[in-house]
This record gives C-alpha cells, structure tokens and sequence, in this order.
C-alpha cells in the first residue's frame, strides 16, 4: 500500500473502508483541522507531543479517535532538532497505521486503522495524523489488575493469573502473525469489562472478556525461516511485557507453555539488560551500581 501525495502532505486510506473516496476528500480538504478543538481532546491519553481528539465520524458513520503527533513548542531546542532528525527517517503514526493493519487482517483483536496522513503548516511544522475508530471500553489491563487489588473480591490471584494467561495468548497471536509489538506492556490492552462489576467478577467473565491491542507504533515485521531465531527475537517483546504484579519469569512460562526451557529466561534476561544496544547496556549498569 502506497503513500499518496497531495498538496500539504502525504495520506494512506484503508482500502477495505466503503467510505474511502470521502475520507479522502476529507483529509484533502484539511477538514481536520476542525476538529483539532480542546473540548474533544482526550486529556487522560494526550501528552505533548501526542495529543488524541474523540469526535463522530460522519463518513464511516462511527465515533473515532485521531491521534495527532508533533514537536512541541515547550520543547528545549535540543529536543526539538531530535525529534525533527527522527522524523525523517521514523513516523511512528505510520508505523501504527501499517502495524494495526496487519494485525487486523491477521485476525489479532487491535485497533481499526482508517486513515493516515501528514500536513506541514510550515517547513519547521510538520503534523503527522492516525485516524482510527474508537474502542469500545477504557479499562486498560494495568487499570483492571490495580481495581481487582484494592477491591473485596475474594479470588484476586485467580483473576489476575486469568488475566496474566487472556494477554500472554493475545502477545503470542502478535507473533504468530510475524509481527513484533515492542511494546505490550498493560497498559497497551483495553478490556471491555466494567469497573462497576470488579465485586463480583469470575474467571469465567475474564474468559469471554474482550482484549484489544492499542499503541501500535512501535509495531516491526519480521519473518524468519528458523524458529528458534525468531523466537529469540520475539523474546525482545516479552523485555516490556507486564501484567500488573505477575512476576516476569511465570509470564515467560504463560506465553510459552509447554516449550518452556531455561535457556529462553537467559534470553529474556539478555533483552532486559539491554539487548544489543551498548549504550543502553552501560547506562543499565551504571543506574545499578
């Protein structure tokens, strides 16, 4: 799938959308632009420089989330040339679009992308926008996992484990798909379970449960014809995978299973120190001491 250009920027639509000659109206348009408003802004999820707005779609007929990415104003200069250098090369926007997409189409329960694009206002001011149809339920599994914590229910550890098995299943389909999140920690899956419910929720409801995966950009494609390598690389995944206080190494064993070996902990070990980055390895140590 191609990158199209038009006057202020470049801009991908997905192909399986009905709405796809209006969406791309839309963004030619600058239509966007409207809806870049701070009542619609979702404050818990935004950050400097990723800011997400929640509005109704009228194209596809549904409520969507556009994430917009740029360098901040309040950025020291320094930063701010970082980020610029960065982004010619890596648009983590695009990266989501391209990862959720194939994840999607490879059955993994994540984020429908609708549409991607890029506008410069000015040479210096470069916007980069992901356009996606919201997910139903903002519990995210770090959220879930604290609530069950400090609620009366009974089988709290059953729960969690319950919980802890539901994303080590959702993080292997990732690399069943020959995909790599890079980033799965909790707080990257919703659940659609209440919070009002925590007092009386079963294992059976975590069971039915659904568990979406979101924060695509950092998502990497891989495809090795030798398991053991690829699964060597995978490993690199489970380095930030967690769920609530689950110790890591029965994580490993959760994602796993009966190819479980001692051999795979030393990996995982290897990817938390820093993996081949020697810089992240001397800092690790030096933050240790």
């Amino acid at each position: 799938m191609k990158k199209q250009s038009y006057p202020y920027g470049k801009h991908v639509i997905n192909s399986d959308l009905t709405s796809h000659h209006l969406t791309e109206k839309w963004i030619r348009e600058k239509q966007f632009l409207k809806y870049e408003k701070a009542q619609l802004l979702l404050g818990k999820k935004s950050r400097k420089r990723n800011r997400l707005y929640c509005f109704d779609y009228k194209p596809e007929g549904c409520c969507v989330v556009m994430k917009v990415s740029e360098i901040s104003r309040h950025y020291k200069l320094g930063r701010k040339i970082d980020l610029f250098l960065t982004g010619l090369f890596k648009d983590y926007n695009y990266k989501s679009y391209m990862g959720s997409l194939r994840l999607q189409r490879a059955g993994v329960d994540t984020i429908k992308p609708i549409a991607y694009w890029t506008f410069r206002a000015t040479w210096w001011n470069r916007k980069s926008y992901l356009l996606y149809q919201k997910v139903e339920g903002e519990i995210t599994v770090t959220e879930l996992c604290g609530y069950i914590l400090q609620s009366d229910v009974a089988n709290k550890d059953a729960l969690i484990k319950s919980i802890a098995v539901r994303c080590a299943d959702l993080v292997n389909e990732i690399h069943a798909a020959n995909i790599r999140h890079d980033d799965p920690h909790g707080g990257n899956i919703l659940t659609d379970l209440n919070r009002q419910n925590i007092d009386t929720l079963d294992v059976k409801d975590i069971a039915t449960a659904r568990f979406t995966l979101i924060d695509n950009d950092r998502c990497t494609f891989s495809r090795s014809p030798y398991k053991i390598l690829k699964r060597f690389f995978d490993l690199k995944c489970l380095a930030r995978f967690r769920v609530g206080e689950v110790p890591q190494k029965e994580l490993l064993h959760l994602y796993l299973k009966d190819d479980y070996r001692t051999y795979w902990w030393h990996v995982l070990n290897f990817w938390n120190s820093g993996g081949f980055n020697i810089v992240k390895r001397i800092n690790l140590l030096k933050s240790a001491k």
